[in-house]
């Protein structure tokens, strides 16, 4: 499911999920808000 990826995408995804509180599961992307919270996660993959 996990193609080729813009690496420094990735990078900047992990560096602007730190200094978040620890119970905020949000990061930045060329400005765009992404919540890796795990029922966004579940219900992305169809989990239960």
């Amino acid at each position: 499911m996990i193609g080729d990826c813009n690496i420094s995408w990735v990078e900047e995804f992990y560096a602007n999920a730190l200094g978040h509180a620890e119970d905020d599961y949000t990061s930045t992307v060329r400005r765009v808000m992404i919540s890796y919270a795990p029922d966004v996660i579940d219900a992305l993959f169809g989990f239960r």
